[in-house]
């Protein structure tokens, strides 16, 4: 814990206040209402995904089965936030204190490391996607190039978060011996610490912008419809937002240099990049899931909402039709028919009959008058 007592020392050469006002990024309620809502939205997202896949069109894929993994890891970074909000995440690391710090380092191992394997994950699931849909041609070629480059970026970010010191219990314990060896965001010391977390806000910056912008090329395609117009369009809405939170979180991390004392307290920096980055996946998750079940929602919004009228109508039975048996009353069968009551028809008139027999006698004699001229 040597490294750790040095920044200690240093910073008590001039503490921060204890009475200082939280900034609003450091709240409990901040942090909590911020990133629940769209964890919630996340899965919601989902689940929506897989019931389209698996009872509706009842095609799943490689694409489904990892954004799973990859929402069962966000719930675990989530998870690990909660937790190392309730043990001093949002204050100064001096006032913190050594036990509580133990275990916030652990909330934070577990939340950083999860957190890896979302973002490398994600973007998997995505390409996975894409290769659904382009079978051949220069996109799906693209696509395969940056399923390897994503792949193996995901890999060294997974191992970086998982093993950050060895053994991995020096993470959190730094009193133990032999002292253990950290590297990358292990905190070995302050500058491999910002140089490794430059490197991923960065790199992961670069892969979203340039995953999120080949759907866009469907653009240029000739006659697209109005409606995969407006789908593009919020597909790439959603995929800017996911960019911008990325660029958020570079600029976040970027503000604190290498010769600032106080870059070390990372308790009271941290939590707005670790809000950004929970935004950050939760609009990556529900980005990637739309295009799956929303077409499945449009289709079935008419069932849902009345959009037809129905007209109902009635109509009176005639008073000259009644219901009567064609057959004898001893007959067994069903059979029910629609009979004429002789007394009451009109056909029984002889000049009715004559005219509609063709037998009348009647003559019909037209005159016509002369033209009467306008001068006579």
């Amino acid at each position: 814990m040597s490294a750790f007592q040095d920044y200690f020392t240093e910073m008590l050469k001039n503490p921060p206040d204890p009475n200082e006002p939280k900034p609003l990024s450091n709240r409990h309620a901040t942090m909590y209402g911020a990133t629940l809502p769209f964890h919630i939205l996340a899965w919601v997202a989902v689940l929506f995904r897989l019931w389209t896949r698996y009872r509706v069109v009842r095609d799943p894929g490689w694409d489904d089965h990892i954004i799973v993994l990859c929402s069962v890891f966000n719930l675990v970074s989530m998870v690990g936030f909660i937790g190392s909000i309730y043990t001093g995440l949002g204050e100064h690391i001096l006032y913190v204190g050594e036990g509580r710090l133990v275990t916030m380092m652990k909330w934070l191992y577990l939340n950083s490391a999860a957190y890896y394997m979302c973002a490398g994950l994600v973007k998997l699931s995505l390409l996975a996607q894409y290769l659904r849909l382009f079978k051949t041609g220069a996109l799906r070629k693209i696509c395969l190039v940056l399923l390897v480059v994503t792949s193996i970026w995901t890999l060294f970010w997974a191992v970086q978060g998982w093993l950050p010191c060895f053994p991995v219990d020096g993470f959190w314990n730094r009193q133990q011996t032999p002292a253990p060896r950290c590297w990358g965001t292990g905190f070995a010391n302050k500058t491999s610490v910002l140089v490794f977390l430059y490197a991923f806000a960065a790199s992961n910056m670069v892969l979203d912008t340039m995953i999120f912008a080949i759907p866009m090329v469907v653009y240029l395609r000739p006659g697209i419809s109005q409606k995969e117009v407006v789908a593009l369009g919020s597909l790439f809405t959603l995929g800017s937002v996911v960019v911008l939170m990325s660029i958020l979180r570079l600029w976040t991390t970027v503000k604190h240099k290498y010769n600032d004392p106080f870059s070390m307290d990372f308790t009271w920096w941290y939590p707005l990049p670790l809000t950004i980055a929970c935004i950050e996946i939760d609009f990556a998750i529900i980005c990637a899931s739309i295009p799956i079940f929303w077409p499945v929602i449009i289709s079935s919004l008419p069932q849902i909402f009345v959009t037809q009228e129905v007209r109902v109508t009635h109509h009176q039975r005639i008073d000259d039709f009644e219901m009567d048996r064609p057959n004898s009353l001893k007959s067994n069968n069903s059979q029910v028919g629609l009979t004429r009551v002789a007394q009451k028809t009109n056909y029984r008139d002889q000049f009715v009959v004559d005219h509609v027999t063709g037998k009348q006698n009647t003559e019909v004699l037209v005159e016509t008058e002369p033209d009467h001229k306008w001068y006579r």
